[in-house]
């Protein structure tokens, strides 16, 4: 894996887990395909309080915000490792606006 991607996960990822979630996503999007990392799937985290999750179903707890997590919901997108950057963009605002009701952040897969 590129070294700047790498060391941008290392530093911003939201959990201690493997899994790709970062508060300013957008950020981590231009990073990837500035350096020509490819998005492969997305899939769908609630972020939410703990034991209030709405579509999530168990998760991260967020160690910067106590009494909170990032519960994986149900829903996601695969064969994206085709897509631009905008069109993965795209795809992300209106999943969120489809689902506006709930707080959500993509965790991506990449290659």
């Amino acid at each position: 894996m590129n070294k700047i991607i790498e060391q941008y996960i290392k530093n911003n990822k939201v959990s201690e887990s493997n899994a790709l979630i970062f508060r300013n996503w957008k950020d981590f999007l231009h990073i990837l395909f500035q350096n020509n990392g490819q998005v492969e799937m997305i899939v769908w985290y609630e972020y939410c309080r703990i034991n209030n999750q709405q579509i999530g179903m168990g998760g991260y707890i967020d160690s910067e915000n106590q009494g909170f997590m990032w519960a994986e919901t149900q829903l996601f997108k695969t064969d994206m490792q085709e897509k631009s950057l905008d069109e993965i963009l795209d795809y992300i605002s209106a999943t969120k606006q489809e689902y506006s009701e709930y707080d959500l952040y993509p965790e991506f897969y990449i290659n």
